[in-house]
């Protein structure tokens, strides 16, 4: 294993003993999918009831190198950037919305390092990927559509992207997914 590799199944082993619904998104989580990413860490996002909160935040210092001040840091943000044994870096997002509890809850087992891995479904990387405003989830956005654009579940996807560029304001989201689909089609 890389030792991103072995950073993800650190982190992955940690959340299992917490029993905390989480998937691995990001870069990593591209490269899982088959579409090869170069990144520098290990990005998740963890559902954490919100009563449990500043609780998680301490789990987390306590067990990972994290900033000074993280819980601060994370009741601005969300985030828990943390450092693994191996000196990775990692960002732990803390969900928040039901949508976002429901693309844990969809999340697809990989196996690495005989740890079972809950990994972002492609349509919603792609989905994450398409409403964030930063031009390497773009890329990562349209590699996967063309990678996977006739095997989507486009029942699923499209009307989640439909709702995000309205909430958004967003017609670019739609603009993206369909052209991309066509150039993946023919």
């Amino acid at each position: 294993m890389t030792e991103l590799e072995t950073a993800l199944v650190e982190i992955a082993s940690f959340l299992n003993e917490m029993q905390w619904s989480y998937m691995l998104i990001g870069g990593l989580a591209v490269a899982l999918w088959g579409e090869p990413r170069a990144t520098l860490d290990v990005d998740v996002s963890i559902w954490v009831e919100p009563e449990d909160f500043d609780e998680a935040v301490g789990r987390i210092s306590a067990s990972f190198r994290t900033i000074p001040d993280a819980l601060g840091f994370a009741r601005r943000s969300r985030v828990v950037p943390i450092v693994t044994s191996q000196g990775i870096r990692g960002d732990l997002v803390l969900a928040a919305l039901p949508q976002e509890r429901s693309l844990i809850d969809r999340a697809r087992r990989k196996m690495m390092g005989g740890v079972p891995i809950p990994v972002a479904t492609v349509e919603d990387l792609i989905l994450m990927k398409l409403i964030s405003e930063r031009q390497k989830d773009l890329d990562d956005a349209k590699r996967l559509l063309r990678r996977f654009g006739a095997t989507l579940d486009a029942p699923y996807l499209e009307p989640q992207l439909q709702q995000f560029a309205e909430a958004l304001g967003r017609p670019d989201i739609l603009e993206t997914y369909r052209s991309e689909i066509r150039k993946a089609s023919g």
